[in-house]
């Protein structure tokens, strides 16, 4: 024999209902929390661990995009010492290659 199990609307507790009697076959209470349970003080330390893992990822961002600006500096510098004594040669258009 198949049950069904249904929601109290009133106790919000599971009822195992016969489906061809309707009778119910089984009462069983909602687990509730237990007394001193602190659930706003976990999800108020859960919520502050999350923000410390994002302000360090920004903060890991921050030092890479810092160290990478640091390494174009670098070399457009270089790249302009080059080219600074030299003549800048026009490239080539297709129309001059004829």
């Amino acid at each position: 024999m198949r049950s069904i199990t249904v929601k109290c609307p009133t106790c919000r507790e599971a009822l195992e209902v016969d489906p061809q009697t309707g009778e119910v076959l089984r009462h069983r209470p909602e687990a509730k929390p237990k007394p001193g349970a602190n659930f706003f003080g976990t999800r108020l330390r859960e919520i502050e661990e999350e923000k410390a893992r994002r302000e360090s990822v920004v903060s890991q961002s921050r030092e890479k995009e810092k160290t990478r600006q640091g390494e174009f500096e670098k070399l457009f510098r270089k790249v302009k010492e080059e080219h600074a004594g030299g003549k800048a040669e026009k490239p080539l258009r297709p129309i001059d290659i004829d």
